[in-house]
């Protein structure tokens, strides 16, 4: 009977002893494995001066161009700059333009050291020299700093005492609205501008509604507007007026008709009304002059005053011979007798 309790009891501690082995074995690979970190992997220290490492800590990432590449393993203050020991997975080679800084992983907090090697064409950096750190931008400081200027402007420019006279200004003004004083007090308490904007409001809706009125009938053709717009005929009779009228423009362009010899490129008709106007003009100055018989009647008085004479001659010869005309028939009369 002992012997098989004690059997058993080897046997459970062997059971417990082969299940603690298998988590210590579990906790290695999560430890190690999932982890990413290797005890027997080769790293590649790089140390780093910096004047301010904005809340670096150990074992926070080296990283380059987003990716990491090592952790801090150590911060020591040396002569008033911190010393910053970091273990890379692989070996870099700083340029002389390199850059190195500590970011900001988010608002929060979270720090990262930045490694920039510099470009390619510039010249390595003599290992002999320490690389430097700039400083980093803290975007929290950088706001409180930002944040306390503009209060003290605005305190030393008197801004907040400018602002709390607007405001109570515009206290003062909405004091004033509410309760109706001025003309934006009554428009915003008086019921009789209200009712006055809605009258405005009705006969605006009336002519809206008389001139879709106005367009329906139009579009309906109705109308001497709508029918301009939509009769046919109109247009038809248009046409044939603008026919018209390029057939008598085409016309005066050949020179046809009296008009179109007037405007014809023929200048022939324009000499002989020239020619008749210079006659006419050599005729008038003659006439002007007193030459000619009708110049001579016209401004000659003595041969007005001989033409005159001679009728009034004539008309005493014909007014003597109706009176002897009688005397003259009867002598004749009786000499015919005998």
């Amino acid at each position: 009977m002992k012997q098989s309790s004690v059997d058993r009891e080897m046997t459970m501690e062997l059971i417990v002893g082969t299940f603690m082995f298998m988590v210590l074995l579990a906790l290695a690979y999560f430890t190690i494995v999932l982890g990413r970190a290797s005890f027997f992997e080769k790293k590649f220290p790089l140390e780093v001066e910096f004047e301010d490492v904005m809340g670096l800590r150990k074992d926070d990432n080296v990283v380059q161009r987003g990716m990491t590449i090592g952790k801090v393993k150590s911060l020591k203050l040396i002569e008033g700059k911190v010393r910053v020991l970091a273990m890379l997975d692989s070996s870099l080679t700083l340029k002389t333009d390199y850059k190195i800084t500590v970011i900001s992983t988010s608002i929060l907090g979270g720090r990262n050291m930045e490694v920039k090697v510099g470009s390619e064409q510039a010249p390595p950096l003599p290992h002999d020299m320490m690389p430097q750190g700039t400083k980093p931008f803290d975007l929290m400081a950088e706001a409180a700093e930002a944040v306390h200027e503009i209060r003290l402007s605005m305190n030393q420019g008197g801004i907040l005492t400018n602002l709390e006279q607007s405001v109570a200004s515009i206290k003062d003004i909405s004091g004033k609205i509410s309760r109706g004083e001025g003309t934006i007090g009554k428009l915003v308490n008086d019921e009789g501008v209200y009712n006055e904007f809605q009258s405005v409001a009705k006969e605006i809706r009336g002519v809206v509604a008389r001139v879709q009125e106005i367009t329906d009938k139009i579009s309906k053709g109705e109308g001497t507007l709508g029918k301009l717009i939509s009769d046919d005929s109109v247009y038809t009779n248009v046409a044939a007026v603008a026919a018209n009228l390029k057939d008598i423009s085409d016309r005066l362009n050949k020179g046809e008709g009296t008009l179109g010899k007037l405007l014809a490129k023929d200048d022939q008709l324009y000499k002989d009304i020239s020619t008749t106007a210079s006659s006419l003009k050599d005729i008038t100055g003659k006439i002007e002059r007193g030459e000619g018989l009708l110049g001579k009647l016209i401004n000659d008085e003595t041969l007005y005053n001989d033409v005159k004479s001679a009728v009034n001659e004539f008309r005493t010869t014909v007014d003597d011979y109706r009176e002897t005309s009688p005397v003259v028939s009867f002598t004749t009369l009786l000499m015919g007798a005998f």
